[in-house]
């Protein structure tokens, strides 16, 4: 559980953040946390306020009911658990594709539905997925990962409609390249499949950025907690690209 200090929007509110141990998951914990949220940390593994896996139903629903029973409410999901393999469609191992899909589209369905209740319950409650400028363009070498952030777009959408009448928004966020560890593993994949230098493989992947640099975590983390708070009341079904200009 972390609280901090800061602008006070989200004060009282308790939001449950999963892959938090990742850059970006750390980001968005400590932006929710300076607007006064109580935040929940979840990830498969490691330091998280609470392990789970999120492509399972039991899980999730542990997840919600300890969060709830311990604080009283639940306020705001914040969906960013992620995995990434690259591999041709035809060397693409069937169970990597489950995995990706387990955990980036399966994973946050199932933790909707757990929290769908307790959302509807705060009066404001507050769904925010971390999509990807792949939701929309496709790459070679990611079949399972833009296949499940194509379709976590569609499930954005379904929620935010089912939400509307229950208070509950439902948005994401659609960052392209951003500084992460799973991102310079890619780098190094892309490197090895495509026979290229690091520096090439990155200038590569930002070529097609009206700012060629990587987004940085925190500059994600800063639209989630916006989209999360009582100021973003009028945005629900939407995806805000988080991209330097990519889809541009």
């Amino acid at each position: 559980m972390t609280m901090g200090s800061g602008t006070d929007d989200l004060a009282g509110k308790v939001a449950i953040v999963t892959g938090s141990q990742g850059a970006l998951g750390e980001s968005i914990s400590a932006a929710l946390s300076r607007r006064g949220a109580t935040v929940v940390g979840v990830d498969i593994a490691g330091d998280a306020d609470m392990v789970a896996d999120i492509s399972s139903a039991t899980d999730n629903e542990r997840v919600v009911e300890e969060t709830v029973s311990r604080y009283g409410r639940l306020d705001i999901l914040a969906l960013n658990a992620g995995v990434q393999h690259l591999a041709p469609i035809n060397e693409f191992p069937p169970g990597k594709w489950t995995q990706l899909t387990g955990v980036m589209l399966t994973g946050p369905f199932l933790m909707m539905a757990a929290a769908w209740e307790h959302l509807a319950a705060a009066g404001q409650g507050r769904i925010v997925a971390t999509a990807s400028t792949s939701s929309f363009v496709a790459e070679k070498y990611k079949a399972a990962y833009v296949a499940a952030k194509h379709g976590l777009l569609g499930l954005v959408k379904v929620a935010a409609l089912e939400g509307a009448e229950k208070g509950i928004t439902v948005n994401a966020v659609a960052p392209s390249w951003m500084r992460t560890a799973m991102v310079e593993k890619q780098v190094a994949e892309r490197s090895r499949l495509l026979g290229k230098s690091a520096d090439d493989v990155i200038a590569d992947l930002v070529a097609e950025q009206a700012v060629k640099r990587f987004v940085e975590p925190d500059e994600v983390a800063e639209t989630i907690a916006f989209l999360a708070s009582p100021r973003a009341a009028a945005i629900t079904g939407s995806c805000v690209p988080v991209d330097l200009g990519a889809l541009a």
